[in-house]
């Protein structure tokens, strides 16, 4: 990962510990961080972290994720956001380890609901991808790189037009979670 690709990028809940490594961009996550609002859970969490940029119009946004030792609830992925109340975010997202998911979340209006994809095995590298077309998004999803899945298809009644779209990682259980942002495109 190119120090010069990132400058354009911000934090929304800087971790406290980010450092680059050979591999890319090693994030820690911070205990009890998450994304979530309202919706059956009844709690709402606007405290994971989310490395951004801002988009304009139509747009393409890949990234690669590297997992280190994951426990259960451990999430990253790639998350597009207007505020707190309006945002999406997919990436490994498993409750259950015995079961590795794919997990998405689409919150409108301050509500969030959750789909959820199992994975034969939890994997070690993760790639997602969202295209935005008008205010029309689609979420993919690979574990090598090559083949992308679609995974989730939704539509933000957007009354901006910038969109802040980047990777994102958190920790809902009391530990941390070591993840390595190895590219972001």
């Amino acid at each position: 990962m190119l120090l010069d690709s990132l400058k354009n990028f911000s934090w929304y809940n800087e971790p406290q510990n980010v450092r680059f490594v050979e591999e890319g961009m090693l994030v820690e996550t911070m205990p009890q961080t998450d994304f979530w609002q309202a919706a059956h859970h009844n709690f709402s969490k606007d405290d994971g972290h989310f490395f951004y940029t801002e988009k304009r119009g139509n747009f393409d946004l890949t990234l690669k994720w590297h997992l280190g030792a994951v426990v259960a609830s451990d999430q990253c992925g790639l998350m597009i956001r207007e505020d707190s109340r309006n945002w999406a975010k997919i990436g490994f997202l498993s409750p259950d380890l015995s079961a590795p998911q794919l997990g998405c979340v689409v919150t409108s209006g301050g509500i969030s609901d959750w789909s959820s994809h199992y994975l034969p095995t939890a994997p070690s590298d993760l790639w997602c991808k969202v295209m935005r077309r008008g205010d029309d998004f689609v979420f993919f999803c690979s574990t090598d790189g090559e083949k992308f899945r679609q995974i989730r298809m939704f539509h933000f009644a957007n009354q901006q037009t910038v969109i802040k779209a980047g990777a994102y990682c958190c920790s809902p259980q009391n530990h941390k979670f070591e993840c390595i942002l190895e590219n972001i495109e």
